[in-house]
């Protein structure tokens, strides 16, 4: 394959955790170790959250160091660059170097819609949109088409002004997928995942411990269609019995934007929860975390069960490649990936049940056929490869 160029955009400075990190790195890293010359230029136009106790909201130094330390990690040092938009500066690489090196790149590749569509990046000849939130982006899209305005942070310019659309709705296009296409012709993905960095990560531990990350809700539920399109919370809200059917086991959960009140309601059902900005701080402690969970159990937002959109999890997927067997919800994912060994798909309480007393019964056989999953339907190599292909 011919050496290219590439540019990736996500939100790894902004959001400096390490599930974030690792969801965004993969596609760099990915494409690198195929021997691309890859960049990472951080754009959004927002202001950063995250600030040590005692600097000013504007203050970014927290978000740029914690991107420096992480592009050095996986390789990418002098290959990075992180533009403020309370200062207007741009830390790592110049402005100056950015502008050379749009000029000169093949392929700019914007994940999430993070980044913002300055002049230099339209003038990258293929542009790809990554659309990790299937329905929700393309409600946003309807609901922006409602309202005769130019805004390059809107969905509608983002969508509109790439060449190509990727998404993790694999489902979308059939039948019975609600996901609406809009005359767009949206191209099936998924998240890859750099399999050798999680390699030797298995630990079995006793008692077995399920274990996942999430945001309980990050937005308000959205209307399309006259359906209210929720996040995690309403379907938590369905399983929530889950440790009461195994006292033997652990049940863990990593949860931001959860109330005080609520966390203890679910505290008192038999889970145990902890706070992912105060525990998962980085890549590293991420993948920690992982390596001594026994498996995976998550629910998925109500929005990708219920428009049968094909989503899976790029956390679930990283579970894989460490040798940790996935019991997740179902949301059309199976017709693509196999369950039923490794990885299990559920409906409703019942049939979680049966999946997790499936992985209790024989953890080490399915923390092997987890592996084999990842690598033959998430490694980065196979998965770039196929997106890359699909641009001709």
């Amino acid at each position: 394959m011919k050496k290219l160029r590439i540019i990736v955009g996500g939100y790894i400075g902004l959001y400096p955790t390490g599930g974030v990190t690792w969801d965004y790195i993969q596609y760099p890293l990915g494409l690198k170790l195929m021997g691309h010359d890859v960049y990472y230029i951080e754009d959004t136009l927002q202001y950063s959250r995250f600030q040590s106790k005692g600097k000013p909201w504007q203050d970014v130094s927290d978000c740029v160091e914690y991107l420096n330390v992480t592009m050095e990690k996986f390789g990418f040092k002098d290959k990075w660059a992180y533009r403020d938009v309370a200062s207007g500066n741009c830390f790592g690489l110049t402005l100056e170097r950015i502008k050379e090196l749009c000029k000169t790149a093949d392929i700019f590749i914007n994940i999430s819609a993070s980044t913002i569509l300055r002049e230099e990046y339209l003038k990258i000849p293929t542009r790809i949109l990554i659309d990790s939130d299937p329905m929700f982006t393309q409600i946003e899209y309807f609901n922006e088409c409602k309202v005769e305005t130019i805004d390059q942070l809107k969905i509608k310019f983002i969508l509109e002004n790439h060449t190509h659309l990727f998404t993790f709705g694999e489902n979308i296009g059939n039948d019975n997928c609600q996901i609406p296409v809009f005359n767009f012709n949206w191209i099936p993905t998924r998240q890859p995942i750099c399999i050798s960095y999680w390699l030797n990560k298995t630990q079995m531990n006793f008692p077995l411990k399920f274990t996942s990350v999430m945001n309980w809700s990050v937005r308000p539920d959205l209307i399309y269609d006259n359906k209210k399109w929720g996040q995690k919370n309403t379907e938590f809200e369905n399983f929530i019995e889950i440790p009461a059917h195994f006292p033997e086991s652990e049940f863990e959960v990593q949860i931001t934007g959860i109330t005080e009140e609520k966390k203890k309601e679910i505290t008192k059902k038999g889970w145990k929860i902890l706070n992912p900005l105060q525990t998962l701080m980085n890549a590293d402690a991420y993948q920690l975390f992982i390596s001594s969970s026994s498996a995976e159990f998550s629910v998925a937002k109500e929005t990708y069960v219920k428009s049968n959109s094909g989503w899976f999890s790029c956390r679930s997927a990283c579970y894989l490649a460490a040798g940790k067997p996935v019991v997740t919800q179902e949301t059309g994912w199976s017709k693509y990936i196999p369950s039923g060994n490794g990885l299990f798909a559920f409906t409703d309480l019942s049939s979680a049940i049966e999946a997790i007393d499936a992985v209790r019964s024989n953890t080490l056989l399915h923390s092997k056929v987890a592996k084999e999953i990842a690598w033959e339907f998430f490694d980065s190599k196979t998965v770039l490869t196929k997106m890359l292909e699909n641009l001709n």
